[in-house]
């Protein structure tokens, strides 16, 4: 590829258009006369006419929900409203580089055509020239104002990214909302034979943008500026170099795809909003190469599949993802199931495989699912722990990852979201904004608002190694390490005895010298917190969960600091909590107890430590013995001998 410097991009002009055009393609026939005999105003006619017969507008016109109405009369006057935030009208002349909220998202949103979206589909329900005319204007406007030439100008108040109306990702989102929309306005009156003749160079350009100057790097931003390209290949074959733009996708894909994403099927920001971002794109170029009579590679087809087997395994109770990293997640209460996130990517993942289990997951038939129902992804270093399938399942999640390849993930490895009995308990911080709040974005990210180990109260480091992980008759078990500070490996070890509930053993191993917290947060809703009996427990009517240790372990309990959010520009006070150890450093340990509960009362509990006196030596054999929910147990693992085990009565070993 040659070199980014020496490229010189310049913007086709509209006038230009016939001689980027393959005028012998079917159905051009009186375009091809027209051009010919030297009149253009005809020849862009008899295209617009061509393109109107080759996309129908749909019959009976779809249905408009009352939000995306609102979005577009909106629009329709210059009104843009994204992520939350309260509506801005983009006055004449329109300044494109407003940036009215202070935040990243919202000038992105402008510049990935977001409000062309609901345009369309208003003009597809109504049949309104408003709408259609307003995208025109805009259109016309914003394509006048950012030439290929420019493609290098650094927006004004986000000076850190050169070239920002043209970024890739930018460029793949615009592509396809503009891809959305032409087949529908198209059918417009507002929709000239001159706009057309702007609007398709432009997309020539979008296309000599991302072919020269694509993104280079293993991101999700690959993905979705190669969608982008695609999708205008394969709406515009009429244009001269589309075999060519089909052949580069098919080129590309694969490269783009597994470069980023483990052999266990996890995309590496280990963020899961862009894991369904990066599936989705690849499936749909796949598709679009796949009609042009390009056979998808085995390879790209076992790395999807792959992807798709870590959205069934990851999916929460509710068909949503944990919040790990840069991830939102509906509220329980905001959506059906049949309308949240992994629902189609479900049955799409089902089709494509032919994968029943997937079907069966997406509308709850227990009766279709393997018994077994905890995964682990170990070189993305995620697992999951279930009880059983259902809205009443026992679900755990935990994060223990190598470093990223974005900063979209955070630092906070050894962390996990517990949800059981058809709630959630025990949630993720979230991530709350990307730009309009610095501070607290940065509160969010931080280590000691997880639920995990600290020492200082400084960021952890991401350096992950997984160790153990078990899945035997009646109980899971697994084992990882962070090397989380200098002279200080974090070691989580959880049991899960039963599939009732969770023995967690941290063990910090090393000689560092400082502050040892153990942090947990809760779903928001009233939590008791015990200092005096060193346990702490949400107060619901239907379910709950105790977090529990030994009244004589050498800690104290203290309240923090305590937000969740759960979407972008949203989030909600909660309780948070903090154990504290006595102990001036590693070595060192904590063994809590996580127990859920049906209803109000809280379970009795007692525990005592076997085989643990001397953490430095890091013989890696432990033993615990416990006594709860009328039974007692014990639990133990064997590094050497990569074993853990779960016992009551009679003892079961099991190799992992």
């Amino acid at each position: 590829m040659p070199n980014p410097t020496d490229i010189k991009l310049r913007s086709l002009k509209p006038a230009k258009l016939f001689s980027v055009l393959n005028l012998d393609y079917p159905g051009l026939e009186e375009v091809k006369r027209a051009v010919e005999a030297g009149d253009r105003g005809q020849a862009l006619a008899a295209l617009l006419a061509y393109y109107r017969r080759k996309y129908p507008l749909p019959d009976p016109p779809p249905p408009l929900d009352a939000k995306t109405r609102q979005l577009a009369d909106d629009a329709a006057q210059g009104i843009f409203q994204f992520l939350g935030y309260s509506p801005i009208k983009y006055e004449q002349p329109i300044d494109w580089e407003q940036d009215p909220h202070d935040d990243i998202e919202w000038v992105a949103c402008v510049y990935r055509f977001q409000w062309a979206r609901p345009l369309a589909a208003a003009f597809a329900a109504t049949r309104d020239e408003k709408y259609a005319q307003a995208f025109v204007d805009l259109t016309t406007d914003w394509i006048a104002k950012h030439p290929l030439e420019q493609h290098e100008r650094t927006h004004r108040t986000l000076t850190h990214w050169k070239g920002f109306a043209w970024l890739d990702i930018q460029t793949g989102i615009r592509a396809s909302s503009l891809c959305m929309a032409f087949p529908i306005l198209i059918h417009a009156q507002a929709f000239t034979p001159q706009f057309l003749a702007i609007l398709l160079a432009s997309f020539y350009d979008h296309q000599v943008k991302s072919e020269l100057l694509p993104m280079t790097i293993y991101h999700n931003k690959a993905l979705m500026e190669l969608n982008g390209y695609m999708e205008i290949a394969a709406m515009l074959p009429e244009f001269r170099d589309q075999p060519h733009w089909i052949e580069v996708g098919h080129s590309r894909l694969y490269d783009k795809l597994q470069g980023q994403v483990t052999n266990d099927g996890v995309q590496r920001e280990w963020s899961f909003g862009y894991h369904w971002h990066v599936l989705s794109d690849a499936v749909s170029v796949m598709e679009i190469l796949d009609r042009a009579g390009i056979r998808p590679s085995d390879e790209l087809r076992i790395r999807l599949h792959a992807m798709y087997e870590f959205l069934f395994g990851i999916a929460t109770p509710e068909l949503g993802t944990p919040m790990f990293g840069d991830t939102s997640r509906e509220l329980p209460e905001e959506a059906d199931r049949k309308s949240r996130l992994l629902y189609g990517a479900l049955l799409k993942g089902s089709a494509l495989f032919d994968e029943p289990k997937y079907t069966a997951l997406a509308n709850l038939d227990p009766s279709q699912l393997s018994p077994c129902a905890s995964f682990a992804w170990r070189e993305a270093g995620l697992y999951v722990m279930r009880n059983e399938w259902g809205p009443q399942q026992v679900y755990f999640a935990l994060h223990d990852s190598p470093p990223a390849i974005s900063s979209h993930d955070q630092d906070d490895n050894g962390t996990f979201e517990l949800y059981a009995y058809g709630r959630w308990l025990m949630t993720d911080s979230g991530y709350y904004t990307y730009g309009h709040d610095k501070v607290a974005r940065a509160w969010h990210r931080q280590t000691a608002v997880h639920q995990t180990l600290t020492f200082n109260g400084e960021n952890s480091r991401s350096l992950a190694r997984h160790r153990l992980w078990v899945v035997g008759p009646d109980f899971d078990a697994v084992c990882v390490d962070n090397a989380s500070y200098d002279g200080l490996i974090h070691r989580r070890t959880i049991w899960f005895p039963g599939r009732r509930f969770f023995v967690i053993l941290d063990e910090a191993i090393g000689e560092a010298k400082g502050v040892l917290d153990l942090h947990f947060q809760f779903a928001p809703g009233s939590v008791k917190l015990d200092a005096a009996r060193k346990r702490a427990y949400t107060l619901f009517d239907d379910a709950n969960v105790l977090v529990w240790m030994d009244p004589v372990a050498p800690v104290t309990l203290e309240e923090e600091e305590g937000w969740t959010g759960w979407y972008y520009n949203k989030r909600m006070r909660r309780t948070a909590c903090r154990f504290r150890h006595s102990a001036s450093g590693a070595p060192a340990h904590f063994l809590t107890l996580l127990v859920p509960c049906r209803g109000d009362k809280v379970p009795p509990v007692q525990a005592g430590l076997i085989g643990l006196e001397d953490l430095s030596s890091l013989k890696g054999r432990v033993e615990i013995t416990l006594d709860l929910l009328g039974q007692s147990w014990q639990v133990g693992y064997d590094l050497a001998q990569r074993r853990a085990w779960c016992e009551t009565k009679q003892k079961r070993g099991y190799a992992g």
